[in-house]
């Protein structure tokens, strides 16, 4: 089980945030830290993965919704990837985070998006 902070790759292109198995209380203020640096660096778009992320409560949703809102500050497109079954997308779903955010299957569709609304 993986609590810790997630793996974050830069390009020219964007930046991805792949979250660990599981965002809780414990991990969530440093996803989120992590997040609001790639943003504020510059970079042009941004890519929440949660594909492997197993669990996700309330601070999990923060991240996102918080990263959105300072997304839209600057202008930053930005593309959440979500399991397609799972505690995961059944949160995500319940809560309407599709209404607030752009939503992709997968990275390879996110990328793709990304790179057709440049």
């Amino acid at each position: 089980m993986d609590l810790g902070v997630a793996r974050v790759e830069s390009s020219d292109a964007c930046g991805t945030l792949t979250f660990p198995e599981e965002v809780d209380l414990s991990n969530g203020e440093a996803i989120l830290e992590q997040a609001m640096g790639l943003l504020d660096s510059g970079t042009p778009a941004l890519i929440l993965d949660l594909t492997g992320c197993t669990f996700c409560d309330s601070n999990g949703l923060n991240v996102i919704t918080r990263s959105q809102m300072r997304a839209s500050e600057l202008g930053v497109s930005m593309w959440v990837v979500l399991p397609q079954r799972g505690i995961v997308r059944r949160v995500s779903d319940v809560a309407g985070l599709q209404r607030r955010v752009a939503i992709a299957p997968d990275v390879a569709t996110a990328r793709e998006a990304l790179t057709t609304r440049s």
